[in-house]
Formats: structure tokens, C-alpha cells, sequence
């Protein structure tokens, strides 16, 4: 099996018939590839369930469980497919079954945190980035995709392109509208909304990265000294997390992060019912009995 040719076809097979996000669709790429290369070197060209299993080894070693699961994932479509095209009668990753998810609640920052990083942030195009991670919620790929004509700025909307090229109508407050407004002028744009380009630019002025999202994310915090890792999206957790504490309902979060299960925003529920514990147990007089 011709392995690096098949990754080729695969390519274009999920772009054109699967639908995927930019950032997913990097993902399974570079999950396969992976793979690919861990055989390659190892000269194996059709793996058997030996060289699986000695693959589930380095992943056990190397991965933590949500990953190990993206990646099977990815492997297990990546050799369906070759099934399908008649390049190996079966998958060799079809027994090997995803793990138990150990449920972790959602890393956030305090409202403290997320205004002194972007009080911080004097660059306008990194403010512009922060204010509309943090009024939103949206995830990297999808500031990735922006145009500036997705943003509106008299309505106070923006129009966010997701998983599975969903769009949704998100709204944004007045200060990140505000950054974003002050770093299209600097580009010569008043009003985006009949402009056609991306909403951010690298340094060379093309359309900046989810990777060059991250970096402006993780420069910046550091400057400011947030004394943990952060990332796009520990400030989509930190957007949810804060909306659900002012008293948003979990229908408009959902709707806002673009969740298709109520279930997966209902992780933030636990964060503020943790907290409402810790509040009971401090102030009210009959926690300390007993």
C-alpha cells in the first residue's frame, strides 16, 4: 500500500465530502500523517494488529485520552476509506476501541485575569483578537474564517462560519467592536462590512493563522503574567463560564458557542455549581454543623 498516495486521496475526499471545519480538517491530516510516519520509519507499509498495537503504545505514551481518541478517530476513517477504495480488504484499527473519557471540568480564567490580559494588550490588531475571543466566545478556526463583512458593526452582531460550515449570528459587545474598529482604520477600512478581506492579518498581510491566533494569545499572556497556560480556547471557557455566573440561560450559551448537544455546554454548569458550594459552605450558618 502506497501510503503517502493515499493520504493524498483521503485529502481531498474529506474536503470535498465531509464538510469539516479548517481546523478539524488539519487535525485528521495531521493525525494520519502521523501515523503514516511512525510505519514509515519503522518500514511497515500495511500494518497488522502487532504494529497497531505497538502504535497504541507510543499514542498511550505520548497522548492524553481526548487525544488518543481524536487521533483513532481520524486513523479509523483514514483506513475505512482505503477499505472502501479496495486498497486493503480490512481496517486494521477497527477492534481497538476509544477509552473512557475521564471528565474534566474546563480551565477558565477569573474576570481579574481576562481584563488584565487585555488592558495589557496594546498592539490593535492582538486587542481587536482578545476583546472578540472574550466577547464571544467563538472558537480560533472560526476568527480564523472571518472577513471583515462578517463583522456588523451598527447591529452589533457578528457572523461566525463553524463546524460543518454552520453559520450563526453571535453577538459582540461595544469594547471589542470598539478594537476591531480601531485596528481596521489602521488598515484604511471604516466599515467592514463592504470589505472583503480577512478580518486579520499576518505581518506578510495574508489572512493570519488559528496557529497565529494562539501565538498572539500565549505572547501576550505571558507578558501579562497569567500564572497559567492559556489558549483561544481556555478563553471560550472563560467566556461561557462568565456568562452562565451573570445569569445567562444555557440555551443562549449553547446558541452563542455553536454546540449542537446541550450536554457539552451543561460541562460549565459544574464550575459555578462548584462555586455556589464553596459560597454555601463559607456563609451559610448550618454548613458547619456536623
Amino acid at each position: 500500500m502506497d501510503i503517502n498516495s493515499l493520504i493524498d486521496k483521503y485529502r481531498m475526499y474529506i474536503l470535498d465530502q465531509k464538510g469539516l471545519s479548517s481546523e478539524t480538517y488539519r487535525a485528521y491530516l495531521n493525525d494520519i500523517k502521523d501515523m503514516s510516519s511512525f510505519f514509515i520509519d519503522k518500514g511497515i507499509t500495511t500494518p497488522d494488529r502487532r504494529h497497531v498495537r505497538s502504535y497504541m503504545l507510543f499514542l498511550h505514551t505520548h497522548y492524553n485520552r481526548a487525544t488518543i481518541n481524536r487521533k483513532l478517530s481520524s486513523i479509523k476513517g483514514f483506513f475505512d476509506y482505503a477499505v472502501e477504495s479496495s486498497v486493503i480488504k480490512t481496517n486494521p484499527f477497527s477492534h481497538v476501541r476509544s477509552l473512557k473519557n475521564t471528565e474534566s471540568l474546563p480551565v477558565f480564567l477569573s474576570p481579574e485575569e481576562i481584563i488584565d490580559l487585555i488592558e495589557i494588550t496594546s498592539a490593535p490588531r492582538d486587542r481587536a483578537i482578545l476583546e472578540l475571543l472574550y466577547s464571544t466566545g467563538i472558537r480560533v478556526g472560526e476568527i480564523e474564517a472571518m472577513n471583515c463583512y462578517d463583522v456588523d458593526m451598527k447591529a452589533g452582531f457578528v457572523l461566525v462560519t463553524g463546524k460543518g460550515s454552520k453559520q450563526r449570528t453571535v453577538p459582540v459587545g461595544s469594547r471589542a467592536l470598539a478594537a476591531i474598529k480601531t485596528y481596521l482604520s489602521s488598515r484604511g477600512i471604516q466599515d467592514p462590512i463592504y470589505c472583503a478581506d480577512p478580518l486579520f492579518l499576518n505581518s506578510r498581510g495574508n489572512r493570519l493563522s488559528s496557529r497565529g491566533i494562539r501565538r498572539v494569545v500565549y505572547a501576550w499572556s505571558k507578558f501579562a503574567s497569567v500564572a497559567r497556560h492559556v489558549s483561544p480556547h481556555v478563553i471560550r471557557h472563560t467566556f461561557a463560564t462568565h456568562m452562565l455566573d451573570a445569569g445567562a440561560d444555557l440555551r443562549s450559551i449553547q446558541e452563542m458557542l455553536g454546540h449542537t448537544s446541550l450536554s457539552t455546554t451543561q460541562r460549565y454548569t459544574h464550575i459555578t455549581l462548584d462555586k455556589l458550594m464553596d459560597v454555601y459552605d463559607k456563609a451559610h450558618p448550618k454548613a458547619k454543623e456536623g
